[in-house]
């Protein structure tokens, strides 16, 4: 995948594919720079330019939708929106900084136009594991004249997206791709975890359950069945 391995236990990498971290750094919680937590902090940071006193949604809260939460608290956003079917998704979600949890994209929107005095959110952010044709709609709805919607989850590559372009260009919107959170990984990788290291970034707490190489099984099952935010696979 990407042009690395994937579930062994060792790998050949191109210097360009390789970070060098401080060995201070558990290599458990630095493992989830790799991909999740630049790409959900990014999305939300960077992609999304969440500001001091945004209202924020976050569309799925997995791996990188928590790590959106993340990025959109710690930019100052005073309403952080997380949206998951899943009960133990929404409650991670106030751990990691959500201010208010909703079940559907419906709920959410009614919400942030309830506080905002019909106008929406700021910026919305689409984290979902699968993208379906209805989400960036869902998103562009959500948001306020001149508002951001950030997608970064990946779907069929078939598939297009029906989306109003009287809505977007008389209400000036924004719809705005992400791959990585719009992150350098080189540049961005070392910040994040200097943050780790000052107590401004959370990863241990994003480990929901270890794995062993011979549970990867279980580890993607435990994924698709939502009760993980994050597992990770260990071996001596």
């Amino acid at each position: 995948m990407c042009g690395i391995s994937t579930f062994s236990e060792y790998t050949t990498a191109d210097v360009a594919s390789v970070i060098k971290i401080d060995k201070d750094i558990p290599l458990k919680s630095a493992a989830l720079v790799g991909c999740g937590v630049p790409t959900g902090f990014g999305t939300a940071v960077k992609a999304g330019g969440v500001k001091p006193g945004d209202v924020v949604i976050v569309m799925g809260i997995g791996g990188i939708g928590i790590n959106a939460v993340q990025g959109a608290a710690h930019a100052g956003a005073t309403n952080v929106i997380a949206v998951d079917p899943i009960p133990f998704k929404r409650e991670m979600a106030q751990e990691f900084g959500a201010t208010d949890v909703f079940e559907n994209m419906e709920q959410a929107t009614e919400f942030a136009q309830s506080i905002t005095e019909g106008q929406g959110a700021d910026v919305a952010l689409i984290t979902v594991g699968v993208l379906k044709p209805e989400h960036p709609a869902q998103g562009l709805a959500s948001i306020r004249k001149g508002g951001t919607v950030v997608v970064t989850g990946l779907g069929n590559m078939a598939e297009t997206t029906p989306i109003s372009a009287f809505d977007l260009t008389l209400l000036q919107k924004r719809l705005q791709g992400a791959i990585i959170g719009a992150q350098s990984p080189h540049s961005d990788i070392p910040k994040l975890l200097r943050m780790y290291q000052a107590g401004q970034l959370k990863l241990d707490e994003l480990i929901t359950k270890e794995y062993t190489l011979d549970q990867v099984t279980e580890a993607y099952r435990d994924m698709h069945e939502g009760k993980n935010i994050r597992g990770v696979i260990v071996f001596d």
